[in-house]
């Protein structure tokens, strides 16, 4: 597998884990967690479908980075040399924590029905721990020493405050995409206090990705980098990520600050179908920005940074 597939099962794996955290912390601290939040988000489903995806894109990765670091085909891998990095290096011990969270989440999945809140709670954690691992995959698990240890972190950081954005959009796309009644008011009520509820969870979430994504361009790209970010492929895809960030920091301003009062407006002039388009588009854009920025991450991911140059 080339570097392509790499990157490619990186992109899907941060996809996933984030969305099997982000959704049901989303679930807790936006719907309450109990059944309001399972008749408006299949959560059952979404946490099954997701924990076996991961399972099979993490024994996908882990084989395909055996084989990079091996030079043996994907279909004949070196059994002692894969039993060596599964048990012996920090990124084996990463997978079978992430295994071991993902069949907890299939079992969070089950208990969806009978205890929404309990479910959703569990799977919150669980969620974390298999988003958390992919930290040993990158940059932030090559550290040495005292920095070494800020890096991962502060990736740690990063990657869960990324993971309850991207849970967050995908909610809200999932409560606007949803069919609505002329009059099912109380659907939409449910997404604009929804909305509400996200404002200071959302402030908190930007300011922990800038802060974190500061202190890990400092440590990976260095001051005296900056100005010759433009000339190396590490570079360009590092300011396309941050220029996509921006825009989605004025995609959730205006989500905040200019739709979600319309919003509320169209709940008190009783209109439901106007109330939910209001919130699409936004929210499809943003959703499409998340996606590509998770792609030049997955690919930052494979590329040496300046300070390792």
């Amino acid at each position: 597998m080339g570097d392509a597939g790499l990157i490619a099962i990186r992109w899907a794996l941060y996809v996933d884990l984030g969305l099997l955290f982000g959704l049901p912390l989303f679930a807790l601290y936006a719907l309450g967690g109990g059944r309001t939040a399972a008749r408006y988000l299949p959560m059952s489903a979404i946490l099954a479908a997701l924990a076996l995806v991961g399972l099979m894109l993490s024994s996908l990765g882990f084989m395909a980075q055996v084989s990079a670091m091996t030079g043996l085909p994907l279909t004949r891998p070196d059994v002692s040399i894969l039993g060596d990095l599964l048990n012996e290096t920090a990124l084996g011990l990463a997978l079978k924590a992430r295994i071991a969270a993902l069949l907890i989440l299939l079992l969070c999945a089950l208990l969806c029905s009978r205890a929404p809140r309990v479910a959703a709670a569990a799977s919150t954690l669980a969620g974390a721990c298999a988003l958390a691992t992919l930290a040993w995959g990158g940059h932030g698990g090559a550290g040495e020493g005292g920095i070494g240890w800020l890096q991962l972190v502060t990736d740690l950081v990063h990657l869960l405050a990324a993971g309850a954005w991207i849970g967050a959009i995908a909610a809200f796309l999932l409560l606007a995409l949803r069919w609505v009644d002329a009059d099912d008011m109380d659907h939409v009520s449910l997404t604009e206090a929804a909305l509400r509820g996200f404002a200071t969870v959302g402030s908190l979430v930007v300011g922990l990705l800038i802060l974190t994504g500061a202190v890990n361009g400092a440590i990976l790209v260095g001051p005296g980098n900056i100005l010759s970010l433009g000339k190396t492929t590490y570079g360009l895809l590092l300011i396309a990520k941050l220029s996509l960030f921006a825009a989605m920091l004025g995609l959730a301003a205006l989500n905040r600050y200019r739709l979600t009062p319309a919003l509320g407006l169209a709940v008190a002039q009783g209109d439901a179908r106007c109330a939910m388009a209001i919130l699409r588009r936004s929210l499809l854009a943003e959703g499409g920005l998340a996606i590509v920025i998770l792609a030049l991450v997955a690919w930052l991911g494979t590329l040496s940074p300046p300070m390792s140059t």
